[in-house]
């Protein structure tokens, strides 16, 4: 049954008044691969900063902004709807910049810049759990088209999510394990049941890049300077891809990260909560298989992964993962996954691509 319209002011109020819990900025700033990756994307940077005019897109505690005016930016706005905006003006003054940060109460996409300026860059950690939960993006958005130059740049500048096939046992092993042997007592039914419960549902939890039964597949790569709106509602990925574990596993869930890259002249940045990467607050996102799927070196494994911005709330998404049989359903073109077909079409349109380049021929937009 379809519930209630969503009313967004009580669903942002909501949001916001989250942010005003310090203990969620503590957490954010203590991980350290997100903080030194934008520190360093920023400082590293310092002669592309140097004069500029920047928005700092839900400024938190202020500390883009922070690294931005050491940086050289000529020009800060801080823009944060939470309460903490006033708090961030106290930083500033205890930091002697308030002649180069301005703090904004309000939300980016309807402050208003003062004679309509416009700015040469935007930052924000916008990023939630599997690149999109939040919504923050939304407001990102609009925030660019309204207020950035039309030769501004947006940092971070790319973001990609990324899906493969993973094993969890540990995960597997809280939640069907502890129930093989309870004060001596063999309660394995409940173990199913808890299985049964997890199967479907996306878990938030660091899985180790051993856990990672294949390479990674692309599910949405956005570009910041373009990506628009009708993009990130609804995102459907079907991929099949091929599993590298040199001995038999257990096929258990489909494991979500995603990639954020600052592209800048100097020293190009990314930002990675891939597994085999060091751990983040946002973790990896993974989506439990009802059962576990015995595989080995060489197996081909597809899935259609969809993602749909909640119509009751709209900082949520509906995850859905469909598995599908390699041997019956259609494959995307090109496909990655080692199936001779695949390959072969691969290696068509490979040669197809380096002939067109070869011959110098003009490619006509006629969109």
């Amino acid at each position: 049954m379809e519930g209630k319209t969503e009313d967004k002011s009580l669903t942002d109020n909501a949001y916001f008044d989250s942010y005003e819990d310090l203990e969620v900025h503590r957490l954010m700033l203590e991980d350290a691969p997100r903080t030194l990756a934008y520190q360093k994307a920023i400082l590293d940077n310092k002669e592309f900063f140097q004069g500029k005019t920047v928005m700092d897109v839900g400024a938190g505690t202020g500390i883009l902004s922070l690294f931005c005016a050491q940086a050289g930016a000529s020009k800060v706005y801080a823009v944060e709807a939470s309460k903490l905006a006033h708090v961030i003006r106290k930083v500033v003054d205890k930091n002697k910049l308030s002649h180069v940060i301005e703090v904004l109460h309000g939300k980016a996409e309807e402050v208003e810049l003062p004679e309509c300026a416009q700015v040469d860059i935007i930052v924000s950690e916008w990023m939630g759990f599997y690149l999109l939960h939040e919504s923050m993006l939304d407001s990102v958005i609009a925030a660019r088209d309204k207020h950035l130059k039309a030769d501004g740049v947006m940092l971070p500048s790319k973001a990609t999510l990324y899906a493969a096939a993973c094993r969890l046992p540990q995960l597997h092993a809280q939640q069907v394990g502890f129930w093989k042997d309870v004060y001596g007592f063999d309660m394995s039914p409940f173990g199913d049941l808890a299985a049964e419960c997890k199967s479907g549902k996306p878990e938030i939890c660091v899985i180790s890049g051993d856990d990672l039964l294949s390479g990674p597949v692309e599910v949405t790569h956005l570009d910041m300077a373009w990506v628009g709106l009708d993009e990130i509602q609804s995102i459907t990925s079907r991929r099949f891809t091929c599993i590298n574990s040199v001995q038999p596993e257990l096929y258990q869930g489909v494991a979500l990260w995603f990639d954020c890259a600052f592209d800048l002249p100097v020293e190009r940045v990314v930002l990675s909560t891939c597994p085999r990467s060091s751990p983040t607050h946002w973790k990896q996102t993974v989506i439990v298989l009802p059962t576990s799927v015995p595989v080995e070196e060489g197996d081909i494994v597809g899935w259609q992964l969809r993602l749909d911005q909640g119509s009751r709330n709209h900082r949520h998404y509906q995850i859905q993962l469909d598995l599908l049989d390699p041997d019956v359903e259609e494959h995307p073109v090109p496909c990655a996954c080692g199936q001779v077909k695949c390959v072969i079409i691969a290696a068509y349109l490979a040669k197809e691509d380096e002939e067109f380049r070869a011959s110098g021929a003009d490619i006509v937009d006629i969109s």
